[in-house]
């Protein structure tokens, strides 16, 4: 159990500080500065926000300068074990297409220097649509990112990565990279690396055709699952 008092044990104002820190880390969209919210500037009151969050299955987040919730790595894989939150095929390798276009390529070509996946170019629905999918499929996986909040509209209807990928923790957020990794460039050394890591710790190492459709790319989904009340 994370450190910090449990909020029973908090005087009634204290308790309110971290309900109101609670309900703001769990509903925003964008990072909730810690200069807003008293348990989140004050070390005591933010181990007890964790630890009301890791209660819940959830962890306190530090995103660009802020804060924000999401779902604990164990509790997020046996959830995906079970099928919650899980992406349908179509939308999960649109996501993956978006993200190769916005995120992977720009960076790997220097022109974005952030890490983040809202640090990130746009992409069309025209570019998009010159992939080996449906246009039609791509269209209505749009529609569906969108509202789950995985991916945004930018300037003229452009696409971009969407703030519940802000929500993925360090671990989710690296195993997302690599496979971006594996589907971009499955011959490469980087890729080969990888593998073999994941084969130490998973066992056989995946293609890159499963990478496409592997659940942790779903991570965010969850979020906006749980969001909804689906």
């Amino acid at each position: 159990m994370t450190g910090g008092l449990p909020l029973a044990e908090l005087p009634a104002p204290r308790q309110a500080d971290v309900l109101a820190a609670l309900a703001a880390v769990e509903t925003a969209d964008a990072p909730v500065a810690q200069r807003d919210f008293r348990a989140l500037a004050d070390p005591a009151l933010r181990a007890s926000l964790s630890r009301c969050l890791a209660e819940a299955g959830r962890v306190l987040l530090p995103v660009a300068g802020g804060y924000l919730s999401g779902y604990d790595d164990k509790v997020a894989a046996r959830q995906a074990a079970d099928g919650i939150g899980v992406l349908p095929p179509d939308d999960r390798a649109v996501l993956i297409l978006i993200l190769l276009h916005c995120v992977a390529i720009p960076r790997a070509a220097g022109r974005i220097a952030g890490s983040g996946w809202l640090d990130a170019e746009p992409v069309t629905k025209a570019e998009l649509h010159k992939s080996q999918l449906a246009d039609y499929k791509i269209d209505n996986a749009v529609r569906r990112l969108r509202d789950a909040g995985l991916v945004r509209y930018g300037a003229q209807r452009s696409i971009l990565p969407g703030p519940q990928l802000a929500r993925l923790t360090p671990t989710a957020s690296a195993r997302l990279w690599e496979e971006l990794v594996l589907v971009a460039a499955p011959h490469g050394a980087m890729a080969d690396v990888i593998r073999r890591r994941r084969a130490a710790r998973d066992g056989p190492a995946t293609s890159a055709v499963d990478t496409a459709s592997s659940p942790a790319t779903d991570a965010a989904s969850r979020e906006a699952a749980r969001d909804s009340g689906t």
